[in-house]
């Protein structure tokens, strides 16, 4: 009965972790971070491209904004693939890894503040994925 049970959990874990993170693919990390994009997000119009990232940190972060720690940071973006720039529309910070547990902020930014990522850093590769996707 034992055996049953811990082969019923382990499948249970296992089929329902690969779904929650099905959405998720992985384009780098860094010493603090992995990061992810979410390609089945993602939408377009004639100037932007709209999309998630996931920065899913090592170590528990903290902001001076909140007395919490958190470990997991989704960053909805606006991106202009001509001019290879990008801004922030949306921040939101997780207590868990991976967006899960209680949101400890979540911003919403009605103007466009757009940056160019240093050449090799890891904003750079998100453009350089997110611009080759759409292309495709």
């Amino acid at each position: 009965m034992i055996k049953k049970l811990i082969i019923f959990f382990t499948l249970f874990i296992v089929f329902f972790s690969n779904k929650a993170f099905a959405d998720w693919e992985k384009f780098g990390e860094t010493e603090s971070a992995t990061y992810y994009i979410n390609f089945n997000e993602t939408s377009y119009d004639d100037k932007y491209i709209y999309y998630w990232v996931l920065t899913d940190y090592f170590k528990e972060q903290e902001n001076s904004f909140i007395t919490s720690k958190y470990f997991s940071k989704k960053v909805y973006k606006q991106t202009d693939c001509k001019r290879f720039r990008t801004s922030a529309m949306q921040i939101i910070l997780y207590e868990n890894k991976m967006s899960e547990g209680n949101i400890l902020i979540n911003e919403s930014y009605k103007e466009s503040s757009f940056t160019t990522p240093i050449f090799e850093s890891i904003g750079f590769e998100e453009l350089e994925q997110i611009c080759s996707h759409i292309e495709k």
